[in-house]
């Protein structure tokens, strides 16, 4: 049996046990509400337009409905008190039924929060009664200031119990960081339910239950002012927070530096325990990466991957707690897990990334930060895009469109940059050209010699190191950078060049062709300049192979006198 199974059949057992001790205690009274159908009608409607739309900590909702309990208890007795908290309640847990996430919720959700509400009037109820507490036209606050000081005070004790009763019935986790400030609103929300049940049960006695209205519409206006408070605090905490996340999206920089400072800014102030980030490239590559360090994470090791499935064409979906998870998570996060964020905004044109957060505490995220947190990563989506299109746009200007190698500008710049390093030396440079790519261009015409040069660059590719740049100069010549070589290492680079290509005939269609080259090499042994080792290559190429009969290799040191005239 899984865990939130475990707690889903502790908590209905006990509810079962609760609502059997509160029938006996009915039973003893005699079903006596005590109280006429219309008003009873009235206190649950009026009870009803306030957990429409509760103000909202983490997880948490407060209603402000027990005010109305409070008042039916004080004016008609514990029986109708309970009756009327009950069917309260009932309704705010159905009004959220018509969703998979809000019927989860309440078959998980409901015995608890039945059972908080019968402790909250029950114990403080009977002890109220007990101390010979008066209700009605008979109840005043002079005469019954001890038995309501009683009263608050169990009723005091519950509400701190309510949370260990949470973590035993529902699992849910919150640290004392957490609860401390859910505490201290709890005790402003109870504090005007006490004062709108007494003050309204003596306002009935003298002006009849219209009065409650009047005395509903006051705490109806505490409740919206608390919950703005409330909602402006968050807000202003937030907003800062994912304003510095977009700043870092629109950060200078290509596509990686751009989803690194973002990872970095989400990672000060969201710490979940599980958190990834997923971005959908064009042409389909999906890649994962851990916010904790920013690593890319291996697809089949991903936790989690099946919200993509459950999630749907949803851009947004939250859970506050385990019990409300489909059921297909339970198999790939771990059960210490509570609270889950998964966001997928809609994709721009070329990139779409989504989020998952997870964390161990329960109501670690709203759907206030969730929608902040959409919209902060659409502007990450936005700003990839242009980095990736301005990294296009880069690469198509320093690459040869054909053969798909750098061009004449990109071998400038490369270059030009490493030969001012004096650790890269000795360096060398061949200068390649193809042996009488006129006649081929002639004899099978342009789109074939095209194409036998985009095979002598994969061969040129496929014979040098990663450390090395092939270029393409113009036409038929290629250029080859060679760091770190000297002048032996240079030549057998070339002969190897030379004999693959003179090994390897190029097939093009019902076309067999072969292909020669001539190359010249330079080689510096000091500081110097690519233009001159450039166009040193290039004469020992024309001097010493191709006068001297094409495919053969050229040293530019043996045939410098020459090429000097």
């Amino acid at each position: 049996m899984r865990r939130f199974q475990q707690y889903l059949l502790r908590s209905w057992l006990i509810f079962f046990i609760a609502i059997i001790g509160v029938d006996a205690l009915m039973r003893a009274k005699g079903y006596d509400l005590g109280i006429d159908l219309f008003t009873f009608i009235f206190i649950v409607a009026l009870g009803i337009v306030f957990v429409i739309d509760p103000v909202r900590r983490r997880h948490m909702s407060f209603t402000f409905h027990f005010g109305f309990v409070l008042f039916t208890f004080l004016t008609y007795g514990l029986i109708s008190a309970v009756c009327v908290g009950q069917l309260v309640l009932l309704f705010y847990q159905l009004r959220t039924a018509h969703t998979a996430v809000g019927r989860r919720r309440m078959l998980h959700n409901y015995p608890f929060n039945a059972m908080l509400e019968l402790m909250l009037i029950l114990p403080a109820g009977l002890a109220y009664d007990a101390l010979g507490g008066k209700h009605g036209q008979a109840f005043s606050l002079f005469d019954n200031w001890l038995a309501l000081l009683v009263m608050v005070l169990i009723m005091w004790t519950m509400l701190m119990f309510q949370y260990k009763a949470s973590a035993y019935l529902l699992g849910e986790y919150l640290t004392k960081e957490d609860i401390i400030p859910l505490i201290r609103f709890e005790a402003v929300v109870i504090t005007a339910e006490l004062v709108f049940g007494s003050f309204s049960t003596l306002m009935v006695q003298n002006n009849g239950i219209s009065a409650l209205a009047m005395a509903a519409f006051a705490l109806f206006l505490i409740k919206r002012s608390l919950g703005s408070s409330v909602n402006a605090s968050d807000r202003i905490q937030k907003w800062e927070s994912i304003e510095r996340l977009k700043e870092a999206a629109w950060k200078d920089g290509d596509s990686q530096f751009i989803i690194e400072q973002y990872l970095r800014q989400l990672n000060q102030f969201v710490r979940p325990e599980l958190a990834w980030i997923k971005f959908v490239f064009p042409k389909g590559e999906s890649v994962y990466y851990s916010l904790k360090d920013g690593r890319k994470l291996q697809t089949d090791r991903v936790e989690g991957r099946v919200i993509e499935e459950i999630t749907g064409k949803e851009e947004l979906l939250l859970y506050s707690v385990q019990q409300e998870w489909d059921i297909r998570l339970y198999d790939q996060l771990d059960e210490n897990l509570q609270s889950v964020l998964y966001i997928n905004p809609e994709a721009t044109e070329t990139i779409n990334c989504s989020l998952l957060l997870a964390s161990e505490s329960s109501g670690e995220f709203t759907n206030e930060f969730g929608h902040e947190l959409y919209r902060a990563l659409r502007v990450l989506s936005w700003a990839v895009e242009r980095s990736l299109e301005r990294e296009r746009l880069l690469h198509d200007s320093r690459t040869d469109a054909m053969t798909n190698l750098p061009n004449y500008r990109a071998l400038q710049e490369w270059g030009d940059r490493r030969i001012r390093q004096e650790d890269l030396y000795p360096f060398s440079a061949l200068m390649i050209d193809l042996d009488h790519f006129k006649y081929i261009n002639d004899t099978y015409g342009h789109e074939i010699g095209d194409r036998v040069l985009c095979e002598v660059a994969k061969i040129l590719m496929k014979t040098t190191r990663v450390t090395d740049l092939v270029a393409r100069y113009g036409g038929e010549e290629f250029v080859v950078l060679l760091p770190n070589t000297d002048l032996d290492a240079a030549q057998y680079v070339a002969e190897r060049i030379r004999e693959t290509l003179q090994a390897s005939p190029i097939v093009v269609g019902d076309a067999i062709i072969n292909v020669t080259a001539s190359i010249g090499i330079d080689t510096l042994r000091e500081l110097g300049e690519l233009a001159s080792l450039i166009r040193n290559a290039d004469r020992a190429m024309y001097v010493g192979a191709k006068f001297q009969g094409r495919d053969r290799v050229a040293i530019y040191k043996d045939w410098k006198e020459k090429a000097a005239l």
